[in-house]
């Protein structure tokens, strides 16, 4: 079985790693990619032979699509997901899944109500390290008491272009408009995601209530995040994050889940990840000297291999829509300064689906 995939939004990550990746599947197609850029929609379509349109209902009404990837900004993915769904397509979207719990529990609804899979594009997932951080939260470390989380960058200076409506020499920075605050920028949005979706996916857990402080910097995002929190299990835990790591200092993307019988810690950026037990074993996971620690095709082409059922999610819609409301609740605590309770999860529909 060949997938045709339609890709939506023809920036820098999806120019420079989806595209490569569909186009690199011995069983993937791009029949589409879309884009109100008209010249960058031309410009990916052609590399691969497929069409290119304005919008990704345009595509899907004109070629034969079985799945979506859709890598727009932030604040448009609710939209294109929606109709996606509803057209009974499987959908890869990029973190995070949307800006807001109301509507990432929408599209969780619609995915399960579909029978489709609904999959976002958290690329640390895909690490064997994350897997082995999982399997060990769940089986040897005992109860879960504690969980820190620390996710340094350098978006700080792209949040600024943003701002200015400025393009940058780094390919990021091509499209700098699209981290915005019009369109979700801000450091919690774009970059702590990432370690809180992956302590909602390890877990299998969901954080119930927040507090939380921010700074900005002068700018209509925010750059500094601090925030803590207790997960349903009763577990508690503490989530820092900034933008302004300096370019000489490494930046760090750590979680560390502290068990009654022992600890996981979980580096990122390194793909490596330690189980701690109480005798004093200890394992590690990391990648081989010739493998990434990062592989950002992993996503995309992993969401091939489910659509065609032969693979796991290992980015399922229902965590990642527990990371938005998490994130959202974070922003409020911030700006009210008060401890604020986190959506929970809507019941699962009972015909099953994709989270």
């Amino acid at each position: 079985m060949t997938v045709d995939v339609a890709l939506v939004g023809a920036g820098w990550w999806a120019a420079n790693h989806h595209l490569p990746a569909l186009a690199g599947h011995p069983h993937a197609r791009v029949v589409a990619v879309c884009d109100p850029d008209r010249d960058r929609a031309d410009e990916l379509a052609a590399r691969v032979g497929a069409r290119s349109f304005p919008t990704a209902a345009d595509a899907w009404t004109a070629v034969p699509v079985d799945a979506v990837v859709v890598a727009t900004p932030h604040a448009s993915h609710h939209e294109v997901v929606a109709a996606a769904l509803d057209a009974g397509l499987h959908v890869l979207v990029e973190k995070p899944m949307t800006l807001t719990a109301a509507d990432a529990f929408d599209l969780v609804r619609r995915a399960e109500e579909a029978c489709v899979h609904l999959t976002v594009g958290y690329t640390h997932h895909f690490q064997p390290a994350a897997l082995a951080a999982r399997d060990a939260v769940a089986n040897d470390i005992g109860d879960l008491l504690q969980v820190t989380v620390e996710f340094s960058s350098r978006t700080g200076p792209l949040f600024e272009r943003a701002e200015r409506g400025e393009s940058g020499d780094r390919p990021e920075e091509q499209h700098a408009e699209s981290y915005s605050a019009e369109h979700g920028g801000g450091q919690a949005h774009t970059q702590l995601t990432h370690a809180l979706g992956m302590l909602t996916w390890v877990t299998g857990d969901q954080l119930t209530e927040v507090a939380a402080f921010t700074s900005s910097g002068g700018l209509d995002v925010d750059v500094d995040d601090a925030a803590a929190f207790r997960l349903a299990s009763g577990a508690t835990g503490v989530a820092v994050g900034t933008g302004r790591t300096a370019d000489a200092v490494p930046v760090r993307e750590h979680l560390r889940y502290h068990g009654t019988s022992g600890v996981v810690e979980q580096d990122l950026a390194r793909g490596r990840t330690v189980v701690r037990r109480a005798d004093g074993t200890a394992v590690v996971t990391e990648p081989a000297e010739d493998e990434p620690a990062y592989d950002p095709g992993a996503p995309a082409r992993a969401f091939v291999d489910l659509v065609r059922g032969e693979g796991p999610d290992l980015a399922p819609a229902r965590p990642a829509a527990a990371t938005v409301a998490a994130i959202e609740a974070l922003l409020t605590a911030a700006r009210e300064g008060r401890v604020v309770a986190v959506p929970q999860l809507p019941d699962r529909q009972p015909r099953g689906g994709s989270g």
